[in-house]
C-alpha cells in the first residue's frame, strides 16, 4: 500500500512539473521553438494608409517586429519607449540597417489609431519605423502563434493580457526573440548584430562578476581585458620574474667568483 501511495505522489509531482513547464513556456516563449523558422507573409495597412506585404520589407532590410494594441494601458507604451531609446543609445537610429515594424493584434484598431500611437512617441515621420494593422484580421491569431506571441482578453479590465515581445526577422526567418517590457541594450545589440548576419560570440551575464577575464561594453560593442585576465596570468608572470632574478643573481655570482680566481 505504501509503495502505491509513493508511486501516486511521484506521478503527481511529474504532472505538476510538466504543467508548470507548459505554463512557463506559454508565458515566456522559448527561442528554441521558433528560432530560424519561416513565418508566413501577411499584408498590412500602414498608419499612412498604404498597403504592403511584410515580405516587401524583409526582402529589403531585416525587421524588428513587435505586436501591441493602441488602447493598451500596460506594457505597450513602455516597450516602444524602451525600444526607441535603446536604438538611439546604440546609434542605430543614424544607420538604420533595419525596419522597426509595430503591428496591432487588436482587430478593432485602425490605421488612424496606429498613427495616433506613433505620434505619441514622435515616430510618425521616421521612415524606418512602420506602424500598421493586419489587412486581414482573420490572420492575426495565426501570425501571432507563428512568432510565439499570445494574447487573452480580460473582461474585468477591458484589456488584453499579453507579453512584451520583440522579434528579429531576417529574410522571413526568426533570428532572435526578446521578451520583457524593457529592452536591455546588450540584448538589442545582439539582436541587431544577428539581423546583420554577424556572429555573436559574447552574451551578457545578468549577475555581476567581480573578476571577469573580458569585459564587454554593450553600447560600444568593444571588449577589454578584465581583472580576471591579470589574475590568471599573474602567477606565471611572477614565476618568470623570480626565475629570471635567480638566474641573474647566480650568473653575477659566477662572474664575481671567476674574477677573484683570476686575481
Amino acid at each position: 500500500m505504501g509503495k502505491v501511495i509513493l508511486i501516486i505522489l511521484a506521478l503527481g509531482q511529474i504532472a505538476l512539473a510538466q504543467n508548470l513547464k507548459l505554463s512557463q513556456d506559454t508565458l515566456f516563449p522559448s527561442e528554441a521553438r521558433y528560432i530560424y523558422k519561416n513565418i508566413d507573409d501577411v499584408e498590412i495597412i500602414t498608419s499612412k494608409n498604404s498597403t504592403l506585404k511584410l515580405s516587401s520589407l524583409w526582402n529589403e532590410k531585416p525587421i524588428i517586429l513587435t505586436l501591441i494594441f493602441s488602447r493598451c494601458a500596460g506594457i505597450c507604451s513602455p516597450l516602444i519607449s524602451s525600444l526607441k531609446e535603446s536604438i538611439q543609445r546604440l546609434g542605430e537610429d543614424k544607420k538604420f540597417d533595419f525596419y522597426v515594424v509595430v503591428l496591432s493584434f487588436d482587430a478593432r484598431d485602425t490605421p488612424d489609431d496606429m498613427k495616433a500611437f506613433s505620434d505619441a512617441f514622435d515616430l510618425a515621420e521616421k521612415i524606418n519605423w512602420i506602424f500598421g494593422v493586419f489587412a486581414d484580421t482573420a490572420l492575426i491569431k495565426k501570425f501571432s502563434t507563428e512568432v510565439g506571441f499570445w494574447y487573452i482578453w480580460v473582461d474585468s479590465t477591458g484589456q488584453f493580457d499579453h507579453p512584451g515581445m520583440v522579434v528579429g526577422i531576417r529574410q522571413g526567418k526568426i533570428v532572435r526573440i526578446l521578451v520583457g517590457g524593457e529592452i536591455q541594450i546588450v540584448k538589442l545589440r545582439e539582436l541587431i548584430n544577428e539581423l546583420k548576419g554577424e556572429f555573436v560570440p559574447f552574451y551578457s551575464i545578468d549577475k555581476n562578476v567581480a573578476f571577469r577575464c573580458l569585459n564587454y561594453d554593450p553600447e560600444t560593442g568593444k571588449i577589454k581585458i578584465g581583472v580576471g585576465t591579470v589574475i590568471l596570468f599573474a602567477p606565471a608572470f611572477l614565476t618568470f620574474l623570480i626565475t629570471f632574478s635567480i638566474f641573474s643573481i647566480t650568473n653575477k655570482n659566477k662572474q664575481n667568483q671567476g674574477g677573484k680566481e683570476c686575481d
